[in-house]
């Protein structure tokens, strides 16, 4: 009955036999207009695996490499920082070498054109540390 209806609307509208519009794509364009209708959902996506692989690398770097953490029983009831000074700097320096967001605010800087001794790039000199070691006393000896 609708098929008349709409045979019938045609007829009036001028014309014995043209073909009637209909709101279906067709067949061929199904799957390319699929694909550009997602292409908003396809970059929040890569945004937002983009946003868990930063925070995992953050919270990886945050509880592996930091300094302040200890998973050895015997470090933790003592000062590392004290009885082994040089496990300590080389955590330290793997903490700052492996840190993803500092290395992008670096390569975000502005290059000044006067060398600045105060501000030193952190991953291209060296880093030292003045331990007791250094200035000739040894904690484990005692």
């Amino acid at each position: 009955m609708a098929f008349r209806a709409a045979r019938n609307v045609g007829l009036r509208l001028g014309g014995g036999r043209r073909s009637i519009a209909t709101a279906s794509a067709k067949k061929h364009d199904d799957w390319a207009t699929l694909k550009a209708e997602l292409a908003p959902v396809y970059m929040v996506c890569g945004m937002v695996a983009m946003a868990v692989a930063i925070g995992s690398h953050t919270a990886f770097q945050q509880l592996a490499r930091s300094p302040t953490v200890h998973i050895n029983k015997k470090r933790r009831e003592s000062m590392p920082e004290v009885s082994d000074p040089d496990r300590t700097f080389n955590s330290a320096t793997k903490f700052i070498d492996g840190s993803f967001l500092r290395k992008l605010s670096h390569i975000q800087d502005n290059n000044p054109t006067l060398h600045d001794p105060s501000h030193p790039n952190p991953f291209t000199t060296p880093r030292t540390a003045h331990t007791l070691k250094t200035v000739g006393v040894h904690p484990s000896s005692r």
